[in-house]
């Protein structure tokens, strides 16, 4: 079975975000990493095949 290398990235988010991964992570007794990469990895398998972000052109 092949290993999938990972790499470390650093995402700020605004403070009710963090707290609400916080929230989430601590009821399901994960860490917020876990619920970040789970968002992340449920979100790209939402959009398979899309190149354009559904998010608007500005930003904050």
């Amino acid at each position: 079975m092949a290993t999938v290398k990972t790499v470390r990235s650093t995402v700020l988010l605004p403070e009710p975000v963090h707290r609400q991964v916080q929230a989430v992570a601590a009821a399901n007794d994960v860490s917020s990493a876990w619920v970040i990469r789970q968002a992340v990895l449920y979100y790209l398998s939402t959009r398979t095949g899309q190149s354009e972000l559904p998010l608007g052109t500005e930003r904050p």
